[in-house]
């Protein structure tokens, strides 16, 4: 009896402390994935970040700063008893009184309807844009948003009023563009200072698509990260179209100026090409005279040097030569297939007897 007694009341402690543990759960796990805000009858009391921060203990100090500036507007945060801590694990809680709810550490991604944003040159625009996010601050999410279903539709009201600002401020050319350079062609001088190309498109061309979503990005995590406790990490555009009555427009200005710029071309082609057959037109002829005068004189040698040959030849035999001269004679005064009749008292008729 005596034993029984003793142990008794052991056992019902034990109980109690094993039925305890089962209902009030005094321990919880974060894993790697997620961050925790613990709250005590819905006042946060402790807030658990991953450790994918670069400076986790930076992030602790601003989380403990957002929270001193929601103190005056919450009336279930106290600063005061708040603690941050951070990495995965088991974690202990207090039981019954404490609630836990954990949010993700990881990249989020969200996509929203396509809307329409008017371009500065006054093109509307059918826009579908996506962006990443993620949750750098959970106290300050719960506080303000509380879910990510939440978070997007905030997100999304945030992200379309900065890029609406934004593509208003850019032209259509711009919007299209990714960079501000001419990427189809190349950062040559020679191209960019074409007088052909047209003076207006040298203009628009201040920066191209990366520069305009860099700078939603950049305007749209500040506003998110003070507001929300949101990092946005990126903005881009998926597709951007035209109107169909703007559309055809556009299509007919670049065909227009595709075909003024291909114009001027084949002009200044045709000009150097007019400019190039002049000058070997007129090297030709140059060259022409310059070989019949070449010729000419050639030719007189050649005469010269033939009548100085004959003449020497003719001295040494007068004879031969009164022969040759008598048959030159004779074929220029006498039609092929002629007959020729010699009487044998002509001079030409004893140069051509042969003496016995």
């Amino acid at each position: 009896m005596d034993n029984k007694k003793i142990w008794m009341p052991a056992a019902i402690a034990v109980g109690i402390l094993v039925v305890i543990v089962a209902l009030g759960q005094p321990f919880y796990i974060v894993n790697e994935r997620e961050q925790v805000v613990v709250t005590r009858f819905n006042r946060p009391v402790h807030v658990v970040v991953g450790d994918l921060r670069d400076d986790v203990d930076a992030w602790k100090e601003e989380i403990i700063q957002s929270a001193r500036r929601q103190e005056g507007n919450e009336a279930a945060l106290d600063v005061k008893g708040l603690t941050v801590g951070h990495g995965a694990g088991l974690k202990f809680k207090m039981p019954f009184i404490d609630a836990v709810e954990s949010f993700p550490d990881t990249m989020i991604e969200y996509d929203t309807e396509p809307r329409e944003v008017v371009t500065r040159d006054k093109k509307t625009l059918i826009v579908d844009n996506f962006a990443r996010w993620r949750i750098e601050n959970p106290l300050l999410f719960r506080i303000r948003v509380g879910s990510e279903a939440t978070a997007r539709g905030r997100l999304n009201e945030v992200i379309y009023s900065v890029l609406q600002e934004e593509l208003g401020r850019s032209n259509l050319i711009e919007v299209i563009r990714t960079k501000k350079e001419f990427t189809d062609f190349g950062e040559d001088d020679e191209f960019l200072n074409d007088p052909l190309m047209s003076s207006t498109m040298l203009e628009v061309l201040t920066r191209g698509r990366d520069e305009i979503m860099n700078s939603v990005t950049l305007q749209s995590n500040a506003i998110a990260r003070e507001r929300f406790g949101i990092r946005v990490i990126d903005v881009r555009i998926k597709r951007a179209d035209l109107l169909t009555g703007n559309l055809q427009a556009v299509f007919s200005r670049m065909q227009a100026e595709r075909a003024r710029i291909s114009t001027g071309y084949e002009s200044e082609g045709e000009k150097e090409a007019s400019i190039i057959r002049g000058d070997t037109d007129k090297k030709v002829t140059i060259l022409l005279a310059e070989a019949e005068a070449e010729a000419e004189t050639i030719r007189g040698e050649g005469d010269a040097q033939a009548l100085k040959i004959f003449a020497d030849a003719f001295g040494r035999n007068p004879e031969l030569y009164k022969f040759l001269r008598t048959l030159e004679v004779i074929g220029e005064s006498t039609r092929p297939g002629s007959e020729f009749v010699i009487g044998i008292d002509s001079s030409i008729y004893r140069l051509l007897q042969t003496e016995n």
